[in-house]
């Protein structure tokens, strides 16, 4: 659902509802306002429990939560100062980094693995002869000819879809047909209806396929399936970093809120699925609860990054042609720990 380039920035501001820009401490014991732009996600649930329990604003934060359709929408508001956090993937930053966009920092670690669960129309898995039991290997072979949804081109979805197939010894533009399709909601419907014979997103879309009779998973990120990226650091939030600098005390004071509520999360995944479930763009409680139970292993649990993961996180989507570069894994570079209990 991400995948953004410089150019996309400038146009992305454009078309942005105009939001308020938000200040630093107002003292007088008033509340922090603090806008945080995001694409509706089970990840996210951290955030969510902190909004929906007034952990914010017992950190002194008045926090709203902008949802968009479009990553590249949420990271211009961040690099405008018309937003203070965006959830963005690590590609995405490194990528925006290389062409010249410095102004943003990651802060604070969600996701520690590639969450993509990819669902396949059962039909055509069958044909194929794959399910979850086969090697890997072999699911990525199956994707040879088949329409395959993404959410947008140069999308996360779009991009590790390329990194499969290309695993396979396929040419992503001769051996498969990748569509644009949109948000999860709408990849749903496209399964569901015929117009593609599988995609990837995170869930709950993939397992509401697959509960409803029309999907098959046959990758799990969340669970594993792709070695290489089950250490990952693969999206987190994101700020202007002179707008952390000016205001350390609200930036880390959004972190304690965020790990106060995954312990929550932690502790009761059942419950915290029952307060995120009008958040989702589809799925009852028992898919949200399904979820969030498969999401927890990928979940970080205190914000914070690991220097090694970050190094290796770099090289490894250099090497399978995710990002165009390496990138600087120095801290205060693409990531910081500053604002949190690391």
């Amino acid at each position: 659902m991400r995948g953004l380039r410089q150019s996309a920035i400038l146009g992305a501001l454009a078309l942005l509802i105009p939001v308020a820009a938000c200040g630093g401490d107002s003292g007088s014991g008033d509340l922090t306002k603090i806008t945080v732009t995001s694409l509706p996600s089970a990840f996210l649930a951290s955030m969510y429990v902190a909004d929906e329990q007034g952990i914010f604003e017992r950190e002194g934060l008045d926090v709203d939560i902008v949802e968009l359709q479009s990553g590249a929408d949420g990271v211009a508001a961040v690099v405008s100062g018309s937003a203070q956090y965006a959830d963005i993937g690590f590609d995405d930053l490194t990528t925006l980094a290389a062409e010249g966009e410095e102004s943003l920092v990651m802060v604070h670690n969600l996701v520690g693995r590639v969450t993509f669960a990819l669902v396949m129309n059962p039909d055509v898995a069958r044909e194929r002869g794959v399910s979850r039991e086969s090697s890997i290997e072999e699911r990525y072979a199956a994707l040879k000819g088949l329409r395959l949804g993404v959410t947008s081109p140069g999308a996360a979805t779009d991009k590790y879809m390329r990194y499969y197939l290309r695993q396979a010894g396929l040419d992503p533009e001769r051996d498969a047909e990748i569509i644009a399709i949109g948000d999860g909601a709408s990849l749903l419907a496209a399964l569901e209806t015929g117009q593609i014979d599988a995609y990837q997103l995170s869930p709950p879309t993939p397992y509401v396929a697959q509960a409803e009779g029309f999907g098959t998973v046959i990758i799990d990120g969340a669970a594993g399936d792709v070695p290489l990226f089950s250490n990952f650091v693969y999206t987190g939030f994101a700020t202007n970093r002179q707008w952390a600098q000016d205001n350390p005390e609200p930036a880390r004071a959004f972190s304690r809120a965020l790990n106060t509520a995954m312990a929550q999360v932690t502790a009761d995944p059942n419950a915290a699925a029952a307060e995120i479930v009008d958040r989702m763009s589809a799925g009852d409680v028992g898919i949200i609860q399904q979820t969030l139970g498969a999401l927890l292993p990928a979940l970080s649990q205190n914000g914070c990054f690991d220097a090694g993961a970050v190094q290796t996180t770099l090289a490894t989507m250099h090497d399978v042609e995710i990002t165009p570069s390496a990138g600087d894994p120095a801290e205060g570079v693409l990531w910081t720990n500053a604002y949190n209990d690391c």
